[in-house]
């Protein structure tokens, strides 16, 4: 057996960070692994048994598929599919057994029949794995617990909004309003490598993991909180779901709100926050990718 990461190897879109983890820590885990473009003449790679991971996303430098002619991944009944997003236009053409669909955990996951854990479900009807994207770290590799009393507090990756109000801009800017209150800096930092991501979560005072309110209604569960507390920082946010793996500590629930969780953070002493950090590592050790590829396997090949 072998896993094929398709596409965005060349090409720069967010969920590049994602099929980049999957690849590497596939490498890591000592499967055999290949990671190609989303290209035709790359369908010769592609060998008998072969699992494909694949993601249909467009963006600046990624048209948006709108026939099947703009495919460029092979349909064959020799190989099998992990497809995250892809449209009816391209799985219709494939044997229903050859395939599963990949999701982000939300709230229509507790629908499914099958359940894997606290954030994992499998519907057999739809046949869709729902799993958060975790940490890009093993749990050997999760970084030592890390305080720091500097002013600054880092945020990696996208403030944004769109027609829909499914952003964070709001949230975002309210967390800034409670840490210029306490003296501290927010730094936003975007298209920057994995190993600076660490460094400079490794550098925050705290690093939380606020999400928009469309996020946070719908339960999804960013992978930033997972990444902040392997690379050693406490994990707060404002989703509620996290609640059901971390208990009640440091989640925004209705009873409290950004001010008093980000306060209560801030007053812990060196040692109180270590501690908490390595009781909240322990509760997210499973949710790598390494629970997240034998999931893959086990669905394809049981559904």
């Amino acid at each position: 057996m072998r896993l094929v990461i398709w596409g965005l190897k060349n090409v720069y879109h967010t969920h590049r960070h994602i099929h980049k983890a999957f690849y590497e820590n596939t490498k890591r885990l000592g499967y055999d692994v290949i990671w190609v473009e989303d290209d035709k003449k790359n369908q010769k790679y592609i060998k008998t048994g072969d699992i494909i991971i694949a993601s249909e996303v467009h963006g600046k430098m990624i048209p948006k598929k709108n026939v099947f002619e703009d495919y460029n991944l092979p349909v064959r009944n020799d190989i099998k599919y992990c497809l995250h997003n892809y449209s009816d236009t391209f799985k219709i053409k494939l044997d229903k057994n050859n395939y599963i669909n990949l999701a982000v955990y939300q709230n229509e996951a507790d629908k499914s029949d099958i359940k894997i854990d606290e954030l994992r479900y499998f519907n057999s009807i739809t046949k869709t794995l729902y799993q958060p994207w975790g940490t890009d770290l093993l749990f050997k590799d999760f970084k030592k617990p890390i305080f720091n009393k500097n002013r600054f507090v880092f945020w990696i990756g996208s403030i944004w909004n769109n027609e829909q109000n499914q952003g964070n801009i709001k949230q975002i800017d309210e967390l800034k309003k409670v840490l210029s209150e306490n003296n501290l800096k927010f730094k936003q930092l975007r298209f920057i490598p994995d190993f600076l991501n660490v460094f400079f979560i490794r550098r925050s005072r705290i690093a939380p993991a606020i999400a928009g309110q469309y996020q946070v209604n719908i339960n999804y569960l960013p992978c930033r909180m997972f990444k902040n507390i392997s690379y050693g920082q406490l994990g707060i946010t404002n989703v509620q779901k996290f609640s059901d793996i971390l208990g009640d500590k440091f989640i925004i629930n209705n009873n409290q709100n950004t001010e008093s969780v980000i306060n209560k953070v801030l007053n812990l002493s060196r040692e109180e926050y270590k501690k908490e950090v390595l009781l909240q590592q322990e509760k997210i050790k499973n949710y790598t990718y390494k629970e997240s590829i034998e999931n893959i396997i086990q669905c394809l090949n049981q559904h």
